[in-house]
């Protein structure tokens, strides 16, 4: 029998939470693990998953000097100065967030409020190096840049400084967070060793010459697929070498590879995209290609696109391109057939924007001369289908079919 035969489930429910029984409060992990990159150990948000720094943001100018101009890439000093911050940050599934940062030093002045990545990173180095025992004063100012909620507590450990916060979405009273940041600190060990080894940060890279992919896969059960991700990109990339030459040296690209849609969106959410339909793109602002891999298949489909918009960013020094020549290659090397052994691969003539061509030719011409002259907005607007067909068409002419053309 009920002890509370009475009461109603809401009823009960206030019952309980009045007598002072949390049904679902956000609370730490029982067992500490290894954070801020091995630092030390502590207790993290429970039900949480690491949720990785966000890649730096950066902008381009055109510095012209007499009759020569040259392209250069500036970081904002801020956003620089957060990543060397981070330590760590874990997200649950009701959207409750605890960070962690390093307090190493203010935001020195420069010249501008974005600069030279080197030059920041200087400047940065210096001021941690001068960087005494805060005050007080320097503290709050440090909170201020941090951008912290209102739950947050300064700690130390081996002398070092360092700053942890929750953001709550659910209705969480002060006492509640103040007891949530009191048993992390409890928590913090300096001693990394023995039990609790195992990080909820579970990213983890691999890199060749052309490629540094970072990914949240299971090491074991998800290796595979990052290596044979990272022969197929590198085969790709030696395909739009030969169709679209470079202009000088490639950099290497970074693959951002997420095991869930779930922590894709949170990512995106992070870096301030409001992106609630894809499961992968290229973001020229971070310079990364992000790929869900629930579905394998899918995944390198989306490579085989997205990773042709990363090449061209490279190619031609981050140059503007028309949005027929950019998506129109990007779907021109969406059907090719690889071939592991000699690690290359060969585009293929079928596929399905050939077939739909092939069923539409007089739509498709009709459409080419508006999708010659289409800027961002126009293509991807009404009838967007029909504009990727139409510069598939046009690419896969200029490429292959126009020496099948007699004189």
């Amino acid at each position: 029998m009920s002890r509370f035969p009475s009461l109603k489930p809401l009823t009960l429910a206030a019952a309980l939470f009045a007598g002072g029984v949390a049904l679902s409060a956000p609370r730490l992990n029982p067992q500490a693990e290894l954070v801020a990159d091995g630092e030390f150990k502590a207790r993290v948000l429970a039900g949480a998953a690491g949720v990785p720094a966000p890649t730096l943001k950066s902008r381009l100018y055109t510095l012209t000097v007499g009759d020569k101009s040259t392209t250069v890439k500036f970081y904002d000093v801020l956003d620089v100065w957060r990543a060397r911050a981070f330590a760590g940050m874990w997200k649950d599934k009701k959207g409750n967030v605890m960070r962690l940062g390093r307090v190493r030093s203010l935001v020195p002045e420069f010249e501008r409020t974005d600069w030279y990545r080197d030059a920041i990173e200087q400047g940065l180095e210096a001021a941690e190096a001068e960087f005494g025992e805060p005050d007080d004063a320097t503290l709050a100012e440090w909170r201020n840049l941090w951008g912290a909620s209102k739950h947050g507590k300064f700690f130390t450990l081996r002398g070092k400084w360092y700053y942890v916060d929750f953001e709550f979405k659910e209705k969480v009273p002060d006492a509640a967070a103040a007891k949530l940041l009191k048993e992390f600190e409890r928590s913090v060990s300096a001693m990394t060793s023995g039990g609790g080894n195992v990080s909820s940060m579970k990213w983890w890279e691999q890199a060749n010459a052309d490629y540094r992919f970072l990914t949240d896969l299971d090491k074991a059960k998800g290796g595979k697929f990052i290596a044979d991700a990272m022969k197929l990109m590198t085969a790709m990339r030696r395909a739009y070498e030969f169709y679209v030459p470079p202009q000088g040296k490639l950099e290497p690209g970074t693959v951002r590879v997420f095991k869930s849609t779930e922590g894709y969106r949170e990512y995106r959410a992070s870096t301030g995209a409001d992106d609630q339909w894809s499961c992968g793109l290229w973001d020229p602002n971070r310079e990364e290609l992000l790929i869900v891999a629930e579905d394998r298949e899918q995944a390198q489909d989306t490579m085989r696109h997205e990773a042709f918009h990363q090449y061209l960013h490279y190619a031609t020094k981050r140059g503007d391109h028309a949005m027929w020549f950019n998506e129109g290659h990007a779907t021109f090397f969406e059907n090719i057939k690889y071939n592991p052994a000699k690690n290359s691969v060969k585009v293929l003539d079928s596929g399905n924007r050939a077939e739909w061509v092939e069923r539409n030719p007089e739509l498709i011409a009709r459409r080419m001369p508006s999708v010659l002259a289409m800027d961002h907005r126009e293509f991807y607007g009404a009838d967007a289908n029909l504009n990727y067909v139409t510069a598939w068409a046009i690419v896969y002419f200029l490429e292959k079919g126009i020496y099948a053309v007699e004189d």
